[in-house]
């Protein structure tokens, strides 16, 4: 440590350092030391008043007319940002102003030794109490004693061992300072010097660090990279095999099984018909299935994104309570619904595809596992935080099982047979849901006695406006529902081919077929009285989004309508903005196709 030891200074830039950080700790206990001496020096006029009351007038005009307000003038001055440059100036007037001051009311009152310890305290307070540095304390000590003694020998009748005796105890006082104020600030640069060692040292210990550890992940990049590429592919395995042979040999025995008895005519036309509800519903279980796998997976390897739309939860809490409301009353449950918000408290921003999710599997797994009493779905609202629950008086879920049925493909009574009758995979998209959207999901359960579902969805965006819809390149079409449409049918797989011409069959007077989006392209141009495309999004040459753009730049009045097995999320959006007019995903059924073609053609 480089430091001249007279002046108490650094030789080099660390002096400016350390004064900045001085200032910095010293401006709260600056601050402070001014207002308790301020009081302290103005408290002190009661003496005045009981002691020397001839000079009463002359030592409060010392106190507040001038000590007092100089305090309080460096005092507001503090609050400024010159004042870093000037402080230790200021404060060294202030001790000598404050010590004249008293040497004055020595001088005027020398029998009173009250004011001899006033002039004690004026050096404690100037050593150790108002952050003056040791240089300036110094002076600021020895000039005021100067001061006093000049004073006392040329303008008092103070007699010499008076004097003697005064300065005795004023020499000492300054001297005992003196050293302490060398000491402190002594020790305190020392401090300082170590510490910015110290810091030096840490930084060039972290760059060290960082240089290891660079080196490290460059030598082990390799290794990490083929870690972590087997780790995903036993998540990828794990998630798509675990279950997939059971889910979707049970549903297809149905569907092939239940297909030959068709042709059997043995059956009556009754079992036949019950033939086709159950391939109906081994079809769509199965479906099911594939849909969760595709989700389980995506979330799984971080490929599930979050699209934010502005919604009403209030509107899509009744529509799922109205879609499950005839199948509960077929199991002769009671479905309540319990969600009283306020109208503008139920417009929220989330991923609607994600709540609809959340939200259906919850009831459907209710009223799966309920045979007799009630399910009920309620909501509330605090803040950002919207709380959903969904209660039960199914068989409930053991104890020891709330935990399981979260991961996947566990089920929670794999005793019952309706455990088996699914991917076990929807608790776990739900989980996986809600913690996407800010959420929580927890469950209190009683075997017997039922089950409450809980969770929660965060709305950061409430904005407390009306609902805004997506707009879409809707076109709406003039038709006399006499005449039979001409429909476009882009399709290269020839059983999808024929499947949407007997769906059509009821609105089309002509069908064409294309099999390219470049052959559909050419089909538009040659029949400009067609109106109505179905476009498979996934064909050969050209696929159906490229194909919508380029028939929109010659043809806006024709009805677009995509229609894709991909099925993923995103989809309908660039379906949309590739000129589409709606989206249908398959496997189509018949009336929600029918529905789409009379929402634009108003058959």
């Amino acid at each position: 440590m480089v430091i001249n030891p007279y002046l108490i200074s650094f030789k080099d830039d660390n002096e400016k350092i350390f004064r900045e950080r001085y200032f910095n700790d010293s401006l709260s206990q600056f601050r402070l030391s001014f207002i308790v001496v301020s009081i302290l020096y103005a408290a002190f006029s009661f003496l005045d008043s009981l002691i020397i009351n001839e000079y009463k007038t002359l030592f409060h005009f010392i106190r507040f007319a001038i000590v007092v307000p100089l305090l309080a003038l460096v005092f507001l001055l503090s609050y400024c940002k010159c004042f870093k440059n000037v402080w230790q100036q200021l404060i060294f007037v202030c001790y000598i102003v404050g010590g004249l001051g008293i040497t004055i009311m020595i001088i005027k009152a020398p029998e009173n030794y009250i004011y001899y310890a006033g002039m004690m305290l004026i050096f404690a307070a100037g050593y150790f109490f108002i952050t003056l540095r040791f240089i300036m304390a110094t002076l600021a000590g020895w000039i005021t004693l100067l001061l006093f003694n000049v004073a006392a020998h040329f303008f008092s009748a103070m007699t010499t061992e008076m004097i003697i005796g005064a300065d005795f105890f004023f020499v000492s006082a300054n001297l005992i300072g003196m050293f302490a104020a060398y000491n402190i600030e002594f020790y305190k640069r020392r401090d300082f010097f170590l510490n910015q060692q110290l810091d030096k040292q840490n930084i060039e210990i972290s760059e060290t660090n960082e240089t290891l550890e660079r080196k490290v992940k460059e030598r082990t990049k390799e290794f990490f990279a083929a870690k972590e590429k087997a780790e995903e592919s036993d998540r990828l395995k794990t998630a798509f095999l675990a279950n997939m042979s059971h889910e979707i040999r049970t549903p297809m025995n149905g569907i092939l099984g239940f297909t030959d008895l068709l042709n059997d005519p043995c059956f009556t036309g009754e079992e036949k018909q019950n033939f086709i509800s159950i391939i109906q519903k081994s079809g769509q279980r199965m479906l099911n299935t594939v849909n969760d796998l595709i989700d389980i997976s995506k979330i799984e390897t971080g490929q599930m994104t979050l699209v934010f739309n502005q919604i009403n939860i209030l509107e899509k809490v009744h529509t799922l309570f109205y879609f499950f409301e005839p199948e509960a009353k077929e199991k002769g449950i009671e479905l309540i619904l319990n969600c009283n918000l306020a109208p503008e408290m139920g417009v929220i921003k989330t991923d609607t595809s994600k709540f609809d999710s959340i939200l259906t599997n919850l009831i459907k797994n209710a009223i799966k596992y309920t045979d007799s009493g009630s399910v009920e779905v309620g909501c509330s609202r605090s803040l950002n935080t919207i709380s959903f629950y969904i209660r039960d008086t199914g068989i409930g879920i053991p104890a020891n099982r709330h935990q399981a049925i979260f991961k996947r493909f566990e089920q929670a009574d794999i005793n019952d047979k309706r455990a088996f009758e699914g991917s076990g995979l929807g608790l776990t998209i739900v989980k996986a849901y809600v913690e996407m959207l800010g959420g929580n999901i927890w469950l209190e359960s009683e075997e017997g006695k039922g089950s409450t579902f809980y969770f929660t969805i965060k709305d950061d965006y409430y904005s407390g406006i009306e609902i805004q819809t997506t707009p879409q390149n809707n076109v709406r079409a003039e038709y006399n529902s006499s005449v039979k449409l001409k429909i476009i049918i882009a399709e290269d797989d020839e059983a999808g081919f024929q499947y949407l011409s007997a769906l059509l069959k009821t609105v089309a007077g002509e069908i064409i077929r294309s099999k390219t989006g470049i052959e559909t392209i050419k089909q538009v141009q040659e029949n400009p009285d067609a109106k109505l495309i179905l476009m498979d999004i996934k064909m050969p040459v050209m696929n159906g989004y490229d194909a919508s753009k380029q028939i929109r730049s010659f043809n806006s009045k024709i009805i677009i309508i995509a229609q894709t097995a991909f099925s993923l999320l995103g989809d309908r959006e660039k379906a949309l903005n590739a000129g589409c007019n709606d989206y249908i995903s398959k496997p189509i059924k018949k009336d929600d196709l029918l529905t789409i073609v009379n929402k634009y053609l108003n058959l």
